[in-house]
């Protein structure tokens, strides 16, 4: 067997991992279709939670978990700062930049240097658990399509790379399952994404929720270290503000 780098993810089999897995994506696709706020608290819930984690792994002082309040200030920071964000984009992604400055500034300025960990939680996970509610403004389709494809990577990934000899066969199985997805679900698109707008999306997907898993591993500081709530939005990391990007600039086009 082939040694993996530190930073290929190493996938957590304990415990009923798919059917949880299933779960998040029921509940978040449910939560899509049913309003736009609803999305947002859910997914400031989890980017809060996964902020939480990357300061908790690499301060050895930090409590575990919800179990010591209140939260020192480096974490409050943290958290405050990634939940925001997805209740921001809800608004737009003015308020969303909006959002990432006054994190940056309060993380910095109150914070002080301790406040570099917090800022790169805040800002990463809470990016990532902002861009679906980018692309609900745009549609709900739009945000569900996303939804479903990283599911389909996910899910791919996991089945795959469970026990894989090399770090390439999960990823590739993940990227094949966005193809499968992404084909059988384009011609069926309504607006606004229509069938360019939907194969542009699996497209950004397919090339860019690979680098995610590896960037949440470099953001927790190993593929094996356990950090179930950042791996709940860790194939977002890139491509979900990408998609947020492209499909903006790309609907009106199309429209």
């Amino acid at each position: 067997m082939r040694s993996r780098s530190a930073y290929a993810v190493v996938h957590d089999v304990a415990g009923p991992k798919v059917r949880l897995g299933m779960l998040w994506f029921v509940g978040s696709a449910v939560a899509c279709l049913l309003s736009r706020p609803l999305l947002a608290l859910l997914l400031a819930a989890a980017a809060g939670c996964a902020a939480d984690q990357v300061v908790r792994i690499h301060d050895p002082a930090a409590t575990e978990g919800w179990r010591t309040l209140p939260l020192d200030l480096p974490r409050l920071v943290a958290v405050l700062g990634a939940a925001s964000m997805p209740l921001a984009a809800a608004a737009g992604s003015d308020t969303l930049a909006a959002s990432a400055a006054a994190t940056t500034a309060v993380a910095l300025l109150v914070v002080g240097l301790r406040g570099a960990l917090p800022l790169l939680a805040a800002l990463s996970v809470g990016l990532a658990a902002a861009s679906p509610l980018l692309l609900h403004r745009l549609g709900t389709s739009a945000a569900l399509f996303l939804l479903l494809l990283v599911a389909a990577y996910d899910a791919g990934d996991f089945l795959v790379g469970t026990g894989a000899s090399t770090t390439w066969e999960g990823p590739t199985a993940g990227v094949a399952a966005v193809a499968v997805v992404g084909f059988a679900t384009t011609v069926l698109t309504p607006r606004p994404l229509l069938e360019e707008g939907a194969a542009t999306l699996a497209l950004v997907v397919a090339m860019l929720a690979p680098l995610g898993p590896p960037l949440a591993s470099l953001l927790v500081g190993g593929g094996a270290t356990p950090a179930r709530y950042v791996r709940r939005l860790d194939s977002l990391l890139v491509a979900g503000p990408v998609a947020a990007y492209v499909l903006a600039a790309l609907l009106p086009r199309i429209q």
